[in-house]
């Protein structure tokens, strides 16, 4: 993914338009189907109740986010860091808006921050990696309404 001023907002603010920081990479997966099985005594195989009321269930999905710091010196490096990576504790069940899906958006809840100094210029800047853990479902931003 080329570097561009798309990103993230949560809880009203944005990655780019707050923040001033280029969205780098994302990876947004798809949940996993859970499987709801059972074995009997003395059968052969397993049943499967994981349609039993009609429709799958499914397991959470990561969004994770990489953005590129790059300040004229450590502190405002650092300041810059610190001040995304406290925005990002704030999404507990929040609304996520990734610019990249603009029809939808995720409800999730912050998991982690990484980051990496660059290799290059170490002292101003680096890579910071945000991963955030969300219901299976997108919802539409028209509808409320759940798709996978």
């Amino acid at each position: 993914m080329t570097i561009s001023k798309m990103g993230v907002e949560i809880d009203g603010k944005h990655s780019y338009t707050d923040f001033g920081l280029y969205l780098a990479d994302r990876k947004v997966t798809l949940p996993e189907r859970r499987a709801v099985t059972a074995t009997v005594p003395f059968m052969s195989g397993y049943y499967d109740f994981s349609g039993l009321y009609g429709e799958a269930a499914y397991d959470s999905r990561q969004l994770i986010y990489t953005f590129d710091i790059l300040e004229d010196s450590p502190e405002e490096a650092e300041a810059v860091m610190n001040a995304l990576t406290a925005w990002a504790m704030t999404a507990q069940e929040s609304r996520i808006y990734d610019d990249a899906d603009p029809d939808y958006y995720f409800v999730g809840s912050y998991t982690s921050a990484q980051y990496t100094p660059d290799s290059e210029l170490p002292e101003c800047g680096g890579e910071l990696v945000l991963t955030f853990t969300a219901q299976p479902y997108r919802y539409s931003r028209t509808t409320d309404e759940g798709v996978i």
